[in-house]
């Protein structure tokens, strides 16, 4: 399963709490870059520039494919590139957590310096409303509000594919 969604949407709190419950691997490509790269994604952005890192990125998706089984949270930008929409509807299902602006933007507020693409909050909400689109091309959609736990959107998650679930990602 893939998990898309803006940054700040839950794709990894949720993500890591469904690989438990399913015992299967859980792959945050944000967090795998800055691993394999030593390097921050901000620190990456400053020196090398965007375009690198979404390289680097649709490299380590496309390192997906040898999973016969996984929770893949994408990038907040992963999905906006066709190359990367066609790669996760080929390899798995794709489900979008999409919570109100409002929501990320106090979620985001907490972790600004860590996220590149956040410049404002009238940046942010222009980002979100460019990446919408994209995002809803995903499989399925969740929506995720303030109340909602991570524990209750892997529920949620977990409840939207069939209990005998095989179909890769």
């Amino acid at each position: 399963m893939y998990l898309v969604g803006f940054m700040g949407s839950g794709k990894t709190t949720s993500g890591r709490i469904l690989s438990d419950r399913w015992a299967v691997p859980f792959v945050d490509l944000d967090l795998a870059f800055e691993s394999m790269s030593g390097r921050t994604i901000r620190e990456t952005f400053e020196t090398h520039g965007e375009a690198y890192f979404r390289k680097r990125e649709s490299e380590l998706l496309h390192g997906t494919a040898t999973l016969a089984r996984a929770v893949v949270a994408l990038g907040g930008g992963t999905f906006t590139f066709p190359e990367n929409v066609r790669f996760v509807k080929e390899h798995g299902i794709s489900v979008f957590l999409d919570p109100p602006f409002d929501v990320l933007a106090a979620r985001l507020a907490e972790k600004a310096a860590d996220r590149p693409l956040f410049g404002s909050l009238e940046s942010a909400r222009k980002l979100w409303e460019a990446r919408r689109p994209f995002y809803k091309i995903a499989d399925r959609t969740l929506d995720v509000d303030q109340e909602t736990t991570p524990g209750d959107v892997a529920g949620r998650l977990a409840l939207l594919l069939d209990p005998g679930y095989a179909g890769g990602r």
